[in-house]
């Protein structure tokens, strides 16, 4: 089975996030393939993938620039107008929660992030 427009997209980001701290060709002149199964999961796929990927560079002795990591963070608004801010979503929070927001980075600032939201008021 080839990979769905949700496998493309969660690959994309976790691409995004982590390139900013691979070597250059230059330094590390040999190609690098990364490749992440989820077999089960009650949380973010995505940033589990790019923590998971920083891992095996790291493990494989690739001289990463600074290690990478990410979380899902989730808003839910009630029928009050208020709201909660969640951090490290699982998965029944990102399905019925109105926003969730993915974002990766290092120690020194972003690298990569994604927005949706489900409610446009």
């Amino acid at each position: 089975m080839s990979p769905g427009r949700r496998e493309i997209g969660h690959g994309a980001l976790a691409e995004r996030a982590i390139l900013p701290v691979l070597p250059s060709e230059d330094d590390f002149p040999y190609a690098i393939r990364i490749v992440s199964e989820c077999l089960s999961s009650n949380g973010s796929t995505s940033m589990g993938s790019v923590c998971g990927s920083l891992f095996s560079l790291m493990d494989a002795g690739i001289p990463i620039k600074a290690p990478v990591a990410g979380i899902a963070m989730g808003l839910i608004t009630g029928e009050d107008g208020e709201y909660a801010i969640l951090s490290d979503i699982q998965g029944i929070e990102d399905f019925l929660g109105d926003m969730d927001f993915k974002v990766a980075g290092t120690v020194d600032g972003v690298n990569a992030f994604r927005w949706t939201s489900r409610q446009l008021t």
